[in-house]
């Protein structure tokens, strides 16, 4: 099962942005949403499903992508779904995804990959992604922009920041092939 992190907090920005504008009891009300979520931790992504709706594709907007590193920076909205996150996993052999899953959600985890590559071929990665789905209507350079803007905030942000995790096999995956990047991880779990 994979679990992607980036879903529950593009799915919390969604909320923030369609219906909490007003931001008191912020946490309570995210947390009464959440009751009414069904996530599904699939081999090849995290599904989210709200109000009979497979959300996940619809949460990929250029307006989501730009203020989710605003919301994930709320210090209790991430504890809490530290533990949300935690409750999904348990009992389940998965891979988690995301920003601070080695470092902050699963510090015990057994293998640890951080997986970095340059800005400009994770945008060039983005937008050929965005292109087969349905959200396809963003330049390279908004993404490019985008990504530098995220990497800036999420490395400077007071809770949790992006930072390799300790005893993490760190691969630059900037000019290696998907094909490339499974041999090297699959060669570190063997070690």
């Amino acid at each position: 099962s994979l679990l992607e992190s980036c879903n529950l907090y593009m799915l919390v920005t969604f909320w923030s942005i369609n219906y909490l504008s007003n931001r008191e009891n912020f946490l309570e009300k995210i947390k009464k949403l959440l009751e009414e979520v069904k996530v599904e931790l699939t081999p090849e992504q995290t599904l989210i499903y709200w109000q009979d709706k497979n959300l996940t594709e619809e949460l990929r907007t250029r307006e989501i992508d730009e203020k989710v590193s605003e919301i994930s920076a709320v210090k209790e909205l991430r504890e809490f779904l530290t533990f949300f996150m935690r409750d999904l996993a348990r009992g389940k052999d998965l891979v988690a995804e995301g920003r601070d899953m080695g470092s902050v959600v699963f510090p015990w985890a057994k293998f640890k990959i951080f997986l970095t590559a340059c800005p400009e071929i994770r945008a060039i990665r983005r937008y050929q992604e965005t292109i087969l789905s349905a959200q396809g209507k963003r330049t390279y350079e908004e993404i490019l922009e985008n990504l530098k803007k995220r990497d800036e905030l999420d490395t400077q942000r007071e809770v949790s920041p992006l930072a390799v995790p300790e005893g993490a096999y760190i691969i630059d995956t900037s000019y290696l092939s998907l094909e490339e990047v499974l041999s090297k991880i699959l060669e570190f779990i063997k070690k």
